[in-house]
């Protein structure tokens, strides 16, 4: 009934604005702009567009670097329409608030592109030129939810098209952003080296039983850095000495248990049965023994299981240089991981890989 109401409102409010003007307007967007018009007029009178159109009600500044237009901000979020129904957000809280919460889900903030074409124009307004450490909560139009790059918001309104092009003006929706700006970067590559960097010396995530920051120290007996790389963006640290220092032969057959985490301790993925269960991860439907690796002429030709499916190129640089009953743990950024689309809802895109791989026997058949 309160939603109902609220609707009548803007749509009276919007009839009475449509009374009162001297033209009728004509635009795709008409409509649209109208309703829109009367819900800021009932919701925040006071409040003042941008440039371009959009309304920033709530904020406040960082004092860190500033976004530019072309490069990745992470940011946390969440997104509503007006009528304050969720589509999407970063946070447990919320997670826990829908009932939607899982504790295999990764929650955190996520990474942004903020040039043209990634971003919708009103919201690439909200975000570039703001700093780190910002807070804000933009209420964006409709037309301004465009991809597109116009001068002004009259030309999203009426949009300048080209001769037999289609302007579909129900494709967008009027859109409340509020984020919190956690880092920004023009080479997401180099920020997970160094995110890499900073895990190896974190005393709260383990890695074998062992804190991180134990685990991953140099022969000389200080923590591991950034620099200490196998090749870039990789690093590999041997947790058990092998039975033999001998390499597997091309047509070699050996078996595995491994353990996939994030860099702040979550595990995405084991096929081992206890870890499985002590993390949310375990399906009755799944079988939980040692994975078959088929060995190859190069890194690139290894395979796993009796299908010889691909895996990542970080999960093969792993196990490439590892030797009979060896075991050890190797970690990689998104480069030679899932890249910046991601894994499900456990592996956020741009995100550093840590896998822990032990050679075992071949189980009893």
């Amino acid at each position: 009934m309160k939603k109902s109401l609220s609707t009548a409102l803007y749509i009276a409010a919007a009839l009475i604005a449509t009374s009162c003007a001297k033209t009728e307007k004509t635009g795709p967007n008409d409509a649209y702009q109208r309703y829109f018009d009367a819900w800021m007029q009932i919701n925040h009178p006071d409040a003042i567009p941008t440039g371009l159109g959009i309304y920033i009600v709530d904020e406040t500044t960082g004092e860190g670097k500033t976004v530019g237009g072309e490069g990745f901000v992470l940011v946390d979020y969440k997104i509503t329409d007006l009528d304050k129904n969720i589509s999407s957000y970063t946070d447990a809280a919320t997670a826990k608030q829908l009932g939607e919460f899982a504790k295999t889900n990764y929650y955190g903030p996520k990474f942004w592109t903020t040039t043209e074409t990634t971003l919708p124009a009103g919201l690439r307004e909200a975000v570039v030129g703001s700093t780190v450490g910002t807070y804000r909560k933009v209420i964006i139009p409709s037309w301004l939810m465009s991809y597109k790059n116009y001068d002004s918001e009259e030309d999203y309104l009426n949009p300048p098209l080209k001769k037999d092009e289609e302007y579909d003006a129900s494709s967008f929706s009027n859109t409340i952003y509020e984020f919190t700006i956690k880092d920004y970067t023009d080479d997401p590559a180099q920020w997970q080296i160094d995110s890499i960097g900073r895990f190896f010396n974190n005393s709260e995530v383990r890695v074998d039983g062992k804190p991180a920051s134990e685990v991953f120290r140099t022969d000389a007996g200080t923590v591991m850095t950034a620099a200490d790389s196998v090749s870039t963006g990789f690093y590999y640290k041997q947790l058990r000495a092998p039975e033999n220092t001998e390499k597997f032969a091309n047509d070699t057959t050996i078996y595995i248990n491994y353990v996939g985490k994030l860099l702040n301790g979550l595990v995405f993925d084991t096929n081992i049965e206890r870890v499985a269960k002590d993390n949310n991860l375990y399906s009755a439907s799944r079988s939980y023994e040692p994975m078959r690796i088929n060995w190859g002429e190069e890194v690139t030709d290894l395979t796993m299981g009796s299908d010889k499916s691909s895996m990542i190129t970080g999960f093969a640089k792993t196990l490439w240089d590892m030797k009979a009953m060896e075991k050890g743990v190797g970690v990689f950024y998104s480069n030679i991981g899932y890249g910046y689309s991601g894994s499900g809802s456990s592996i956020p895109g741009y995100s550093p890989l840590i896998f822990e791989i032990e050679i075992v026997a071949k189980p009893e058949e």
